[in-house]
């Protein structure tokens, strides 16, 4: 199924980013020690550490993350949401933004939704989005067809959960949940 296999390549990411830090703390670890000497990537970790920031060598091999702690709370949410994926089935509604290839995930489900309909190209399968009045904890049960999503932000502009559509930007606010 295509979103096992998507699930499968965000598993294997997600353990390169997992291997890297926990080779990296290791290794800091021995450096100040004095078991081991200090690299250039070590010591990068540790001045980025210090500064609450990501240390250089996770961020090329996982996401932006303005502070190391939002950054390690993300990897403990995407972590957690592939663990539920895998031993508890595929859950009702996905963190959009908690995947490396959310690209890859929306073309996974666009397949599971051709395969499913006789004769239907995936190439004429188009994504149709609606905004739900719920929390994501009110959702009880998937969707018979597609998925639902949450973790979305709007760029330049606000969602009005009153009237159900997208307004102006509050002053000074670039980004809206």
């Amino acid at each position: 199924q295509p979103m096992n296999i998507f699930l499968r390549q965000e598993i294997d990411r997600m353990q390169r980013v997992i291997v890297a830090v926990r080779s990296t703390l290791v290794d800091l670890k021995l450096a100040i020690d004095g078991t081991i000497i200090m690299n250039e990537n070590l010591r990068d970790a540790l001045d980025n550490m210090y500064d609450a920031r990501v240390p250089t060598l996770w961020k090329k091999i996982s996401w932006e993350s303005s502070t190391l702690g939002f950054w390690f709370t993300e990897l403990l949410e995407r972590d957690a949401q592939f663990r539920v994926w895998c031993f508890e089935g595929r859950p009702r509604v996905f963190w959009m933004t908690g995947f490396f290839n959310p690209q890859g995930f929306l073309t996974a489900m666009r397949q599971e939704v051709t395969r499913a309909h006789t004769g239907w190209a995936l190439d004429t399968v188009v994504l149709d989005n609606e905004v739900l009045q719920l929390q994501q904890n009110e959702i009880l049960a998937a969707p018979l067809e597609g998925v639902y999503v949450h973790g979305l932000f709007l760029d330049g502009a606000s969602w009005d959960i009153e009237l159900s559509c997208l307004a102006e930007s509050p002053q000074k606010v670039l980004f809206s949940p």
